[in-house]
């Protein structure tokens, strides 16, 4: 399925960005399972990033988490993992946070849950 977008390349980027609102989608009923649990301290979460391989764990406090989530086109990646079409918003020595531009974007926004 294409939803329209026409060439390789824009087929390319559709298809990584639904890769990260896959691992994104994830990541909050992690972080939902966290809240329920009343877990305290760092969390590991799965990188964000648009490989869909990527198994590379990212540790946020809750804090931090909620920073990351506070726009739905705000992505949680590992130090020097592969994005496109987007600028890094923040970062550390355990994830850097990716503000997603153009058709990122958009899906981003429109599968967010």
């Amino acid at each position: 399925m294409t939803d329209g977008i026409g060439s390789k390349e824009d087929r390319s980027l559709a298809r990584a960005a639904r890769n990260e609102v896959t691992f994104r989608n994830a990541n909050q009923e992690i972080e939902r399972r966290r809240a329920d649990l009343e877990v305290e301290g760092a969390t590991p979460f799965i990188c964000e990033c648009e490989e869909e391989s990527c198994n590379t764990l990212v540790f946020l406090n809750q804090d931090e988490y909620a920073g990351a989530r506070e726009k739905p086109n705000w992505f949680v990646l590992a130090p020097g993992h592969k994005f496109s079409s987007g600028t890094i918003l923040s970062g550390n020595d355990r994830f850097v946070v990716v503000d997603k531009h153009g058709l990122a974007k958009e899906i981003a926004e429109r599968e967010a849950t």
